[in-house]
């Protein structure tokens, strides 16, 4: 823990760091299952921030936003299916070097693709409250391209790309209301082994930045987050979701990673969307 603490505090002191992000979380597939067959299709919007820093009388934008779209479904009363995809593209930048006076402007592209199995049950008699847990695993692709000028001057260029392997374990507690509303706490634990890296950064710009030991054991994080889902009346089964969470580094090798995520979009339970009600009975 001193060494996150001692990096933020340079960080903070100088005012002029520019991290290269190796992570930043997904929008978390909470689905409200409660019993065989109940589904979740859902597409949300995410985004970690953004804003202009100015510099030298330049302005550079800021922004992380991308896409997740969740799929789940209940094979029986107890377990389930889900899968994820992932989508980012983020810039950072107008910072200057760690060690230098010049800066960069760093554009990243994420994909990742997730698939897991879980198990759910109610945990009072009133079946209003949930327990539910997934563990999966995912593969994708982190790449991001660095340009900038160097202390004297001159433009440069980098780039840093590397497949993703992704488990993860994900226990939530969740309180559902006729299947119109629900309130979700989740408790993601996450473990990213990057792979297969290739960079032209020198070996002293990987130490500067973080990324020389990046490959050599998985980093993990714990990413809580509270989510809120919910419909109209004559629409229980079509609900507007919103998330937010923090994404915390637990590992003992220090990487940049993005903490905040918020995520908005819409889900729907096809099948039961699309399940024909009874006929009302005809009057004698």
């Amino acid at each position: 823990m001193a060494v996150y603490f001692t990096l933020l505090i340079i960080t903070i002191l100088t005012g002029c760091y520019t991290p290269r992000y190796v992570y930043s979380p997904a929008a978390q597939n909470v689905p409200l299952l409660t019993e065989k067959a109940d589904s979740k299709l859902g597409v949300l919007y995410s985004t970690n921030g953004g804003g202009i820093r100015t510099e030298n009388e330049k302005e550079y934008r800021k922004f992380g936003r991308g896409v997740d779209i969740h799929a789940a479904y209940a094979i029986s009363d107890r377990f389930a299916l889900q899968a994820s995809f992932y989508q980012r593209s983020e810039q950072n930048g107008g910072d200057f070097g760690f060690y230098d006076s010049g800066y960069s402007i760093i554009k990243y592209k994420r994909k990742l693709a997730e698939a897991g199995f879980g198990y759910y049950t109610k945990i009072e008699p009133t079946g209003k409250l949930f327990f539910q847990g997934f563990a999966g695993m995912g593969f994708g692709k982190f790449s991001f391209d660095d340009k900038g000028k160097d202390d004297v001057g001159v433009n440069f260029e980098r780039y840093h790309q590397a497949n993703i392997i992704k488990w993860y374990i994900q226990p939530a507690i969740m309180y559902q209301n006729e299947k119109r509303t629900s309130v979700s706490l989740s408790s993601r634990f996450s473990f990213i082994h990057y792979g297969n890296i290739k960079t032209d950064y020198t070996q002293t710009e990987l130490e500067n930045y973080e990324l020389a030991v990046l490959g050599k054991s998985p980093a993990v994080f714990w990413e809580p987050s509270f989510l809120h889902s919910f419909g109209l009346k004559k629409m229980p089964f079509v609900r507007l979701e919103y998330q937010f969470g923090f994404s915390i580094l637990m590992s003992s090798r220090f990487v940049d990673a993005r903490s905040l995520i918020f995520s908005a979009g819409i889900q729907a339970d096809i099948r039961n969307l699309l399940k024909k009600k009874p006929a009302p009975a005809k009057e004698k």
